[in-house]
């Protein structure tokens, strides 16, 4: 696991792992997967630059009181881009992270050389309303969200001290800002998708109980060109549940992409 690095962005100071060689991939990490370093970002270390910050206030990230909106996210990490000096980028992130990604692609498209969206939340489905997650019991929340139980064992904490709770809470509560109200999308954004001409892979999981594929569906309507692939061992995180197809997914996906040698 690569140490992390504390950078500053427009006065906002973020952790940031790197590792790899190649081409830059910027990793928007979902719930609870801050400061982490899984198997799927090994894999795709490769053959990218991979590029994982924490959230503000996730990870080791310092929360940012500024933050109120997941487009203030967006518009903090096309300042991280500017910050490291990369015109352009692949762009991956995973649930929570792929809402963020796809609210950069609406704003700065031609910086994205490709954009992956792992079960991504952000936009009102007709017909579907996502499961409460802040209201669950912790057997309740990890059978939502895997479909396999042991692959919630990469985002397991090392410990419940005191500072570890501390932690989750910070977390829970920088998500909760930008996500609570309305609950895990936003009213402007699916309507902006079709603004996208970034090359979008969507991967998505074939048991997802928070995000269907009914969801996956309509982000391939809006998405200009969308591309969908399906896992058939996933829930919502196929990521960790199948971390080297999604990630040879991916890398086949780029490989044609400008940037991407």
């Amino acid at each position: 696991m690569p140490d992390p690095t504390r950078i500053t962005v427009r006065d906002t100071a973020v952790d940031l792992m790197r590792d790899g060689d190649g081409p830059p991939l910027l990793f928007l990490h979902g719930a609870g997967a801050g400061g982490r370093w899984l198997t799927f970002q090994e894999r795709l270390a490769e053959r990218f630059t991979v590029l994982a910050p924490s959230h503000p206030g996730h990870g080791a990230s310092p929360a940012a009181e500024w933050i109120e909106h997941v487009s203030d996210l967006a518009f903090h990490y096309l300042d991280l881009l500017d910050t490291l000096g990369l015109e352009r980028v692949h762009v991956v992130g995973a649930s929570f992270g792929g809402w963020i990604a796809a609210e950069m692609a609406t704003m700065a498209s031609p910086r994205l050389s490709s954009m992956t969206l792992i079960d991504p939340v952000g936009i009102k489905v007709e017909s579907w309303i996502y499961p409460f997650l802040f209201g669950m019991e912790l057997p309740q929340l990890v059978a939502t969200v895997f479909h396999n139980p042991m692959g919630a064992l990469a985002l397991v904490p090392a410990d419940m001290s005191i500072d570890t709770l501390a932690v989750l809470y910070r977390q829970n509560t920088a998500l909760a800002r930008v996500a609570w109200n309305p609950y895990l999308y936003n009213p402007l954004l699916r309507r902006r998708l079709a603004r996208i001409t970034t090359p979008t892979l969507l991967c998505w999981g074939a048991h997802d109980r928070l995000a269907p594929l009914v969801c996956a569906e309509a982000w391939c309507r809006e998405i200009p060109g969308a591309v969908l692939r399906v896992f058939e061992e996933s829930g919502h995180v196929p990521h960790l549940e199948e971390p080297e197809a999604v990630a040879a997914a991916v890398i086949e996906f780029c490989a044609d992409r400008k940037g991407s040698r």
